[in-house]
């Protein structure tokens, strides 16, 4: 059974297959690959112009990945919103088997995965994988406190990146845009906490502080791309060192997170020599778009150099729906879908995902080349996915809420046998798209971020969506059906056919099957051998 639709004898089986690891085998023939995801930052369907011939934002690099690899048009995120969906994309759990149904966002915070949860880079090191992230995190993270109560940045966190299955980390745990503004290098601040300030909003060096809070007086946010980068490619040639002095050849994981496209807006000049700041011809924040294809052409070209491109699995995706602040412009970053992030409808949570493996040629590529899939799949599938493809145990406790790619990828299967046909979202706290007046995106500073949540409402205060291949049932903050949309024939979501008599069937089952995940212990089958 390749599919999510949930019975009692699946649920049952759920509960127990947590008792029963299994081993996910690729074929023999298949040499383990690196893992490299990028994962942007409010970047939305329609920004990259392999989705958007229209997009005027320059994306090269994209789009020669579409051209080398292959492009999933009908990909989602599990929620429309940043810090949920970054623990569903590492642990291949629907957002709310977390701590909080909708992320944890705090920096010395409890973080947001329960005991017992393995996060993908776990499930890769104990198969002998290397594994970095560079970034933004939004899990939470717990430092030591000092006599006041306050964190205590002299010190190692207690919990982070290390507790998370990573070898290595240097990252920003509230992003670019929030506190504290300075980078965790394995668990420790990198600088003097002697020098710490209470940075207030306004400028800062040639960027932009946008939340007041603690930082290093020299923090200037247009410098975190290329730093990132920097750091990213150094990894790379410690671990080719590495397995030099060891004599062994081993994988490495990383899993990037940009910068780009999240505000505050501070575009570099340049990263690493290739310009930036007024590349798309219109704004800061298409500038910071362009900027995540500067990232991914100089990681790419990082990896050709060294010899390591054509065995690397390189996925670029994003964390939410994008925001169509350029429109008088002339460029949709949803690409004309209806909403844009935090919404439940196609722009909140349809991004782009793209993956290429190999040399870009038929013959020496793993991925067929030029290749698009149009059948529905949620960027958490990773997880079981990087199992698959690296012979990594994935037990029957995790990933509860994820499919393996790896038989799209391998074109072993076509649309005609979709991994999946059921996947749930949710949107931001408070955004009952259905009662929400406003229909143009706020601006940076007014967009929801961890906004209340009800835990006296069954939907948590959020809408929730069920897809079922093009169909996709959306369900309102009240936990009471809304809308039902054919996305086969309305992709903008114009045409409401939650009334109509000939789909009364239809809605009855697909708010059944709705109500039966949320309820379940998983609601996929897990990885077997």
């Amino acid at each position: 059974m390749h599919h999510q639709t949930i019975s009692r004898r699946q649920a049952t089986f759920g509960i127990l297959g947590g008792l029963m690891p299994w081993r996910a085998r690729a074929a023999a023939s298949e040499a383990r690959p690196n893992f490299l995801v990028v994962l942007s930052d409010d970047v939305g369907w329609g920004d990259f112009q392999c989705y958007n011939p229209q997009g005027k934002i320059p994306t090269p690099n994209l789009n020669r990945m579409a051209r080398e690899g292959m492009r999933f048009t009908d990909a989602h995120t599990p929620a429309a919103l940043c810090a949920p969906t970054r623990y569903s994309i590492i642990t291949g759990n629907y957002p709310w088997r977390g701590r909080m149904p909708n992320g944890t966002w705090g920096y010395n915070q409890t973080p947001q995965f329960l005991p017992g949860q393995k996060t993908v880079a776990h499930v890769l090191q104990s198969s002998g994988y290397r594994t970095a992230m560079f970034g933004k995190v939004h899990y939470g993270g717990v430092f030591e406190t000092d006599s006041t109560g306050k964190a205590d940045f002299s010190k190692p966190m207690r919990v982070g990146h290390r507790e998370w299955g990573f070898d290595y980390s240097y990252v920003l745990l509230g992003g670019h845009q929030a506190p504290p503004y300075f980078y965790i290098e394995n668990n420790r601040m990198v600088g003097d906490p002697g020098k710490i300030e209470q940075l207030p909003v306004g400028p800062r060096g040639k960027g932009h502080v946008g939340q007041a809070g603690p930082g290093l007086p020299d923090w200037d946010n247009t410098k975190v791309g290329e730093t990132l980068t920097t750091k990213a490619i150094a990894f790379v040639d410690d671990h080719l060192a590495r397995n030099r002095k060891e004599g062994r050849t081993r994988p490495f994981f990383i899993h990037f997170c940009s910068d780009g496209a999240h505000s505050p807006y501070n575009p570099p000049e340049e990263l690493l020599g290739t310009d930036v700041k007024g590349s798309s011809g219109m704004t800061a924040h298409t500038d910071m778009v362009h900027e995540v294809d500067v990232i991914v052409g100089k990681l790419s070209e990082a990896l050709a150099k060294r010899g390591l491109l054509s065995n690397t699995l390189i996925i670029v995706t994003s964390d939410n729906g994008g925001l169509p602040f350029e429109r008088e412009h002339g460029h949709d970053a949803v690409g004309g879908l209806r909403g844009y992030k935090s919404f439940i409808f196609e722009g909140g949570h349809r991004v782009p995902f793209l993956a290429r493996w190999g040399d870009g040629t038929p013959g020496g590529s793993k991925i067929p080349p030029g290749a698009v899939r149009n059948q529905v799949i949620g960027i958490h599938d990773i997880v079981p996915t990087f199992a698959e493809l690296a012979s990594a145990e994935l037990g029957a406790d995790q990933a509860l809420d994820s499919v393996s790619l790896a038989p799209v990828l391998l074109a072993k299967r076509g649309d005609d046998q979709p991994v999946r046909t059921t996947l749930l979202v949710q949107s931001s706290p408070g955004r009952d798209a259905f009662s929400e007046a406003r229909s143009e995106p706020r601006s940076p500073a007014s967009q929801p971020a961890n906004a209340q949540v009800r835990a006296d409402m069954p939907s948590h205060n959020m809408a929730h969506a069920l897809r079922e291949g093009q169909w996709k049932l959306t369900i309102d903050v009240q936990d009471e059906p809304a809308a039902l949309y054919d996305l086969g024939n309305d992709l903008a979501e114009k045409r409401n056919l939650l009334r109509d008599p000939s789909q009364a069937e239809r809605v009855k089952r697909m708010t059944r099957l709705y109500r039966e995940i949320r309820q379940s212990k998983r609601s996929t089958p897990p990885l077997r051998g």
